[in-house]
């Protein structure tokens, strides 16, 4: 159905951020009102339709979403169907209770707080390194000045989380490791200029500086690199017995040890992913996947705001389990994750930025109904169904 025109106009206003408290106001008086069931689920369709990851939600989902939607606010079919909802909370429960995508995480703010077992804040990562020098030296680099690293020629420690290498012809090849620990996330810039972006719990081997027959790193965990071109000499990834060969590109890898496969996504240029006899050429907007015990490289078209969502400080899901979650939470906010009982085999949609305590990601997950925590220290409790009053 068309929503009509000054109702259509609120709409876009609020999933913009840009309505006024008056203007939000009006639209919620609007959903308020007996007989606009119709226009209510249109919003939420919209919403849908509009808003990335979830575009491709298929119908019947929708039905399962409105019926969430209802049961964690606490209204019924036949008596308040959302009525007794403020439209931020619906917005909320909409957007970002990992259920649908209506407008953005702006709306999560004024989502009320439920208790969990034990408030504790689990505060998110940042910028943590620890850098092992070619003589044994370990430096935390989070725990030092910026500026030149003491001994090491052209290695610089700069604002923002990075460590930049300068190509220094007269020493010797030595070979670093860049390692960032669980609750942490580094950049680096390698001494060709290639630019390295680290994720917790990874690490990167490398060369202070590269000989002149190839570029070589060894990569665990997950990386997003911008590769400096250079024709006569190509640049060689590997991780888990993975080869990727490329000249000059940008692409994500993501090979964790606790993750069952290794997933090389392709942004752009060109690289050959090779394990084993088996090799692949990707084309940017494809990822290979090899699955530990499996034979064969799969190729697939994955979402890249998905892939990608690490690098721009957010998490977000999209068809995505809740063991996957967890790993993640695991990573960035350096918990233990305990599991009791039955795992859910929901899948779970959404997205919430990163800068947030881990307690927020978890009350929106809670809201899905199908799952809930208790927090002890830094110990994460996933219990299945949904917390009893």
């Amino acid at each position: 159905m068309e929503l009509p025109d000054n109702i259509a106009a609120l709409y876009h206003r609020c999933i913009q951020g840009a309505a006024t408290p008056q203007e939000h106001a009006e639209f919620l008086q609007y959903l308020q009102q007996p007989g606009h069931e119709d226009i209510l689920r249109e919003v939420l369709r919209r919403g849908l339709r509009e808003h990335k990851p979830l575009t491709d939600l298929p119908p019947e989902r929708e039905d399962v979403v409105w019926q969430a939607i209802m049961t964690a606010t606490g209204a019924t079919p036949a008596a308040t169907p959302v009525y007794r909802m403020t439209w931020l909370r619906m917005a909320a429960a909409a957007c970002i209770a990992v259920l649908l995508g209506i407008g953005g995480y702006t709306y999560y703010r004024s989502l009320e707080r439920r208790p969990m077992a034990v408030q504790t804040p689990l505060a998110p990562g940042g910028n943590k390194a620890i850098l092992t020098l070619g003589n044994g030296k370990v430096i935390t680099l989070d725990s030092i000045s910026n500026g030149q690293i003491a001994g090491e020629n052209g290695v610089v420690k700069q604002n923002n989380g990075k460590l930049a290498y300068a190509a220094d012809p007269s020493g010797a090849v030595t070979m670093h490791v860049l390692t960032i620990p669980r609750g942490g996330q580094y950049q680096l810039q390698l001494s060709d200029g290639t630019e390295v972006w680290l994720n917790s719990a990874s690490y990167i081997r490398y060369p202070n500086r590269f000989d002149d027959k190839e570029r070589s790193v060894e990569i665990s965990g997950e990386a997003y690199l911008r590769v400096a071109k250079n024709a006569t000499k190509p640049f060689i990834v590997v991780s888990k017995g993975q080869r990727i060969e490329v000249l000059g590109t940008e692409f994500n890898l993501m090979a964790y040890p606790d993750e069952a496969a290794i997933k090389t996504t392709l942004i752009n240029g060109a690289i050959r992913v090779i394990q084993q006899r088996e090799q692949k050429i990707l084309k940017p907007g494809q990822q290979a996947a090899v699955t530990n015990g499996a034979p064969g490289i799969v190729i697939t078209t994955p979402d890249l705001e998905e892939v990608l969502a690490w690098k721009e400080g957010k998490f977000r899901f999209y068809n995505t389990d809740i063991a996957t979650i967890m790993r993640q939470v695991a990573r960035w906010y350096d918990v233990e994750i305990v599991y009791q009982g039955q795992l859910p085999g929901e899948e779970f949609y959404g997205a919430i930025p990163k800068s947030e305590n881990a307690t927020q990601i978890l009350d929106v997950l809670e809201l899905t109904h199908k799952v809930h925590f208790e927090i002890k220290g830094k110990k994460i409790i996933v219990i299945p169904g949904p917390r009893k009053n």
